[in-house]
């Protein structure tokens, strides 16, 4: 059995600059996995670029943090601020206390700040958009920012009531090989910080080699080209065009072919007998 590889860029169409960035690492590299932002101003533009592209697999990463909700903002009062936008992360975690995080993935706060009724709606609405956007289903659901249980039971009901693949079930199985830096959490961090770290070299020198025969690994991360707008709407920026060259890296593409890694995708996974 060869070793597969799930590579995933998240973020796809929170502005034009990321979307070119992750069509650049599809087209010129290893890419085969990315969530686009179904709310965003460069929404449209980002599903009109990638409609094309056969070997990449289309998600929804599910977002309650950024821009404006898909939803009438006057059914979700808890998730927008007084303009109708979502609450930020960093108002978000400046206002609520974490007792506890789960997998690194899911936040346990005091009191969950999205409730569940409003957090559903809100995820269903983001999956029909996709829906009427591209007139195809999502081919996996994955989590952004704050993942809090209410909005993960969230997701899985939704994906579960539209045959979805739900990226978590992926995240939290012991099945599945989480390769080093495949998850990255930059809030608060400086961008001098966001550049001190080299990702190539992680994958060639410790990730990829993780990889055993039979193995099926996946590493997430956040390419893409810089823009102004993507400062207004997140913390992660220059870290982003650190991933893209990784991502777009023949060195890596070279290491992945020799070392009989197959690039697989979330359809292949829910194929897979594990």
């Amino acid at each position: 059995m060869s070793k597969k590889l799930l590579f995933q860029s998240d973020d796809y169409g929170i502005t034009d600059a990321v979307t070119d960035g992750i069509i650049h690492g599809i087209r010129n590299g290893v890419i085969r996995n990315t969530g686009i932002f179904i709310n965003m101003d460069s929404t449209a533009r980002a599903v009109h670029v990638i409609r094309d592209i056969k070997k990449v697999c289309l998600g929804i990463d599910i977002n309650y943090v950024c821009g404006k909700p898909v939803s009438d903002p006057s059914l979700i009062p808890d998730l927008v601020d007084k303009d109708g936008c979502f609450i930020s992360s960093r108002e978000l975690l400046k206002k609520n206390r974490i007792v506890s995080m789960e997998k690194d993935i899911i936040y346990h706060f005091e009191k969950d700040p999205y409730p569940f009724e409003q957090i559903y709606l809100e995820t269903e609405n983001q999956v029909k958009k996709f829906i009427s956007m591209t007139g195809k289903l999502p081919r996996y659901l994955h989590p952004h920012s704050i993942c809090t249980p209410n909005s993960e039971k969230a997701a899985a009901d939704v994906a579960k009531k539209y045959g979805i693949f739900h990226s978590t079930d992926m995240m939290f199985s012991s099945q599945y090989v989480r390769l080093p830096g495949a998850i990255n959490n930059t809030k608060g961090a400086t961008l001098e910080s966001q550049m001190d770290i080299d990702v190539e070299k992680n994958l060639l020198e410790t990730a990829l080699p993780i990889l055993k025969e039979g193995d099926i690994g996946y590493f997430i991360c956040h390419c893409g080209y810089i823009d102004y707008d993507l400062f207004k709407y997140s913390s992660l920026t220059l870290r982003r065009a650190v991933d893209l060259y990784a991502a777009a890296s023949k060195k890596v593409s070279d290491y992945i072919n020799e070392n009989d890694i197959e690039l697989i995708t979330y359809d292949d996974l829910s194929k897979l007998e594990i």
